[in-house]
This record gives C-alpha cells, structure tokens and sequence, in this order.
C-alpha cells in the first residue's frame, strides 16, 4: 500500500511541475497577463534528481519541456530563433542536471545547506554555459566573429538567466523547509 501511495504522489508531484513548466517556460500565457514567472524545468529537474530519482520522471519532464517549446512555436506563434541545432543538445543538458542533483542529499535548509548550495549553482551554472555556448555556435555572431565576442556575450546574459533558476531553487527550497514544519504544528493543534 505504501508503494502505490507513493507512486500516486511521485505522479501528483510530476503533473505539479508539469503545470508549473506550462505556466513558466518562455510564452505568452494565462499566468504572463498577471505576472512573469521565470522557467520552472531546471528547478523541476533538481527536484526529480534530488527526490524521485527514476528515469521516468526525467523522461515526463525532458519531454514535457520539448513539447511545450513545441506548441509554443508551433500554435502560439512564438519566435523559432532560439531552435538551432543546438537544441538537440537542450534535453542532455537537463538529463545533466538531474543526475549531477543526486549529490544534493535534501532541498532544505539543513546543515548541508552551503554544500547543497554550491552544488546547485555549479550545475545551474554549468548547464547554462553548455546550453549557450552551444545556442552561440549557431548564431550569426558566431559565423561572423567566432569565439572573439563570447566573453561579452556570457559576461551580458548570466548575470540575467542564471539568476532566475537560483531565485526558484531559493524558494523551493524554503517551501520544502516550511512544509513538513507547517503539518507538525497542524497535527499538534489538531490532537490537542
């Protein structure tokens, strides 16, 4: 009984990222007329790693991720720009951060925090270097000065895109702080 309760919350949680990476992931959506969020799939692949650590659940979400990208060009007229054939690279970068999250024992504030820290912005960063170095290769930049300008272009666009996962990873990881906290003081209050 208590393996299938878990495959039902394993499914639950991937169907909450799932809606989290449609609601964030790059276009115009129900969600952007009232806020912009940043992309929900590196923190749902730290999660996967970190958490549920079956192939099939990295597999929802890799997949989840080209789809979307997918409808978004394809339906919702969104720029086809950034799909060069650097995007094939894309879904092994994000299979990378879920096995490099299996060193990240919890996503909590623990005692492992600064360690658990560090390790999530060395791949966050990695991740970020490889996918756009590669997106750079392809780019009329590339063809027209080679490497010369990538400095400048890192230099330019990590201080914005970075960021924005490290944000997410901040507030998953106080929320899953909070959370088993939350139901403690709920379950005193409730057998008193």
């Amino acid at each position: 009984m208590t393996k299938q309760i878990s495959k039902i919350m394993t499914i639950f949680s991937v169907f909450i990222m799932l809606l989290l990476m449609i609601a964030t992931r790059g276009s115009e959506n129900w969600l952007s007329s009232f806020i912009h969020l940043p992309d929900f799939t590196i923190p749902a692949l730290f999660i996967a790693g970190v958490y549920f650590r079956h192939f099939w659940v990295v597999f929802v979400i890799i997949v989840g991720a080209v789809l979307i990208d997918n409808y978004a060009i394809v339906y919702q007229g969104v720029s086809a720009h950034c799909i060069t054939p650097a995007y094939s690279l894309l879904p092994l970068t994000y299979y990378g951060v879920f096995w490099a999250s299996k060193n990240i024992n919890a996503l909590v504030i623990n005692n492992d925090i600064i360690k658990n820290s560090l390790v999530i912005f060395a791949i966050a960063t990695t991740q970020w270097i490889i996918a756009t170095s590669s997106y750079y290769f392809f780019t009329d930049t590339y063809a027209k000065d080679g490497w010369s300008n990538f400095p400048a272009y890192i230099a330019k666009w990590s201080v914005v895109e970075i960021p924005y996962t490290l944000y997410w990873m901040l507030a998953v990881i106080v929320v899953f702080t909070l959370i088993p906290r939350v139901n403690l003081s709920l379950n005193k209050h409730t057998t008193i």
